[in-house]
């Protein structure tokens, strides 16, 4: 007697180049799953030469090519969704691991109320001792622009780190191109057409960094150029703040006393991010690569 085949409600959807170890631990997560309902897994990848295409033909994946200079956010986004046969899209990065076998159903699980477009995931920082400090410490976030987007928008900030999006939703707010931050400026589509955006806490992805100085300058000034993009202004004003935010400095100096700092990045980041993210927020003209 043949094995009932489920139809797909859910997609899982990554944009993959270079995934390494990190991503295959994702990856068999995601596909061990005990959701009460079929899924499939889409990958559109630009460029990996390290053994990632391999890793994703070997398990059930659906795998689609670009050339790395086709790469574009909000483009590759698009792309993605719209090859996805489920009616719930999960967007996920390759470094982000779902925790636990029911993360997938409790992520789709809200979508029964039919006023319901997006559903966050939670992003949970690992706390090892080679973990970013600054991550550890729920500081990274710590500039203004970021608690004035949440205030304006319920508490919120869509992440495609991981969420799950309802594809007729998608479908009738493309994201378009768009160089950074695509999931800001997705969420104000989806919040002007009148869908819900909610957070499930009971879905958790784990997911960090470990940033070199440069890394970390490359990352602040693409967010800040991010921001913009989703018509979220940085003032010189916010920066110099910012720069002298008692909280930080606070744990700045426990960081010290504790040797919780062990990078050169950890060091400077206090600094590094509010003048980074001012920069790409006011003077950056495009991504930066």
């Amino acid at each position: 007697m043949s094995r009932k085949i489920m139809s797909i409600k859910a997609s899982i959807v990554y944009l993959t180049k270079n995934g390494g170890a990190l991503f295959r631990e994702s990856l068999d997560s995601v596909l061990s799953q005990k959701a009460p309902f079929g899924f499939e897994v889409v990958a559109v990848d630009s460029g990996s030469t390290d053994g990632t295409l391999e890793v994703m033909k070997a398990r059930k994946v659906r795998v689609y090519s670009i050339r790395p200079e086709e790469f574009n956010f909000g483009l590759t986004r698009d792309y993605g969704f719209s090859l996805a046969r489920g009616e719930i899209v999960v967007a996920i990065s390759q470094d982000a691991v779902p925790v636990g076998q029911d993360w997938l159903n409790e992520l789709v699980a809200p979508f029964e109320d039919a006023s319901v477009g997006a559903v966050q995931c939670t992003d949970s920082q690992e706390q090892g001792a080679d973990a970013f400090y600054w991550s550890r410490a729920g500081l990274f976030y710590f500039t203004r622009e970021c608690a004035d987007w949440l205030s304006k928008h319920k508490g919120l900030g869509l992440s495609f780190v991981c969420c799950a999006v309802r594809k007729a939703a998608w479908e009738e707010n493309r994201i378009g191109p768009v160089e950074m931050s695509e999931d800001k400026v997705f969420q104000k589509k989806l919040e002007e057409k009148g869908w819900r955006i909610v957070l499930r806490e009971e879905a958790a992805v784990l997911h960090s960094h470990s940033y070199g100085v440069s890394e970390l300058a490359k990352r602040c000034e693409n967010e800040g150029f991010g921001w913009r993009n989703a018509g979220q202004e940085y003032s010189f004003f916010e920066m110099a703040l910012d720069l002298f935010n008692p909280r930080v400095m606070f744990a700045y100096i426990r960081g010290l006393l504790l040797l919780q700092m062990k990078r050169p990045s950890e060091f400077l980041f206090p600094f590094i991010r509010p003048v980074f993210v001012f920069k790409g927020n006011r003077l950056t003209k495009g991504y930066v690569r």
